[in-house]
């Protein structure tokens, strides 16, 4: 799967709106030939448990991070009422996945001429105003295509606002479920090359054990205790890692070990924010 197209045709062969997200983010994993694709499939897996509404071969994207902006209280992505009883989007998003195959994004905005009270607007890629300027590939995961994002006078029915706060009820859950889901997709990813490869068996065991771990989880997300499960099981979940990273040293003629080497960021992408996920459930458990 050296493209996205590539990897697109694998992934609209799963029966999408037959599986669970979870399920779909395992074997989305476990048919990846890298990690770039294993990353894929559990975020679009993670997309399906916060919105249940997609459906079918589309993919989607999850759009917060702005460039130079640190805390989710200062995003300049702004929405607006106008005349029709609509919304209007203007501002710009410094990463979108997958620009030439997202069918629509969800994007996280800000009343315009309020410092709080963040939305979350789904915007069809081709609406009118939105524009892309594709990314560098970056140093690892090169294969993933992404892009900054600018948004000019997007005029949107009033239908494309979801209900909620754009904060407590979908960016901040929806890292946890990346964490979550991409975990999972990793671990299939690499329960079939170890396989492939005649890795340890107490390996796979080990990673079966983590899969089955990250599945009760996720039936439980959005609890204290869970988050405090899902901390300790990514943590495991990155040891496993590094250990796929020790066995692939072993062959280094292997182009599949060498584009793991390349891509070892992926194991560290959620281990901060995750690590504080788990302390505030668990301090939140205590206190309770």
């Amino acid at each position: 799967m050296a493209t996205a197209d590539d990897w697109l045709a694998s992934w609209r062969q799963l029966p999408l709106d037959e599986l669970s997200p979870f399920a779909l983010a395992v074997l989305g994993g476990f048919q990846a030939d890298r990690a770039a694709w294993a990353f894929s499939s559990g975020y679009e897996a993670a997309l399906r448990a916060m919105f249940p509404q997609i459906s079918g071969g589309g993919l989607h994207g999850f759009s917060l991070s702005e460039e130079g902006i640190r805390s989710p209280r200062d995003l300049q992505t702004l929405w607006q009422a106008d005349s029709k009883g609509g919304v209007v989007l203007n501002g710009n998003k410094g990463w979108v996945p997958l620009p030439d195959h997202c069918e629509a994004y969800f994007v996280v905005c800000r009343a315009g001429g309020s410092q709080g009270a963040l939305s979350v607007v789904r915007m069809p890629a081709t609406a009118d105003g939105v524009a892309m300027s594709p990314r560098n590939p970056a140093a690892f995961m090169p294969e993933l295509p992404a892009a900054r994002m600018q948004l000019q006078e997007v005029a949107l029915d009033a239908s494309a606002m979801l209900p909620g706060d754009g904060w407590t009820d979908y960016a901040r859950p929806f890292g946890a479920l990346e964490e979550l889901y991409v975990s999972a997709a990793l671990m299939g990813y690499l329960l079939r090359e170890g396989r492939a490869r005649d890795w340890p068996q107490a390996m796979l065991r080990q990673m079966l054990a983590a899969i089955t771990l990250l599945e009760r989880i996720a039936a439980e997300a959005g609890t204290n205790q869970s988050m405090v499960l899902l901390a300790g099981a990514t943590e495991w979940v990155r040891t496993l890692l590094t250990r796929a990273t020790a066995q692939w040293a072993e062959q280094p003629d292997d182009v599949a070990g060498q584009r793991w080497a390349r891509d070892q960021t992926v194991q560290r992408m959620w281990a901060a924010s995750g690590a504080k996920r788990g302390e505030r459930a668990w301090q939140a458990l205590v206190d309770a």
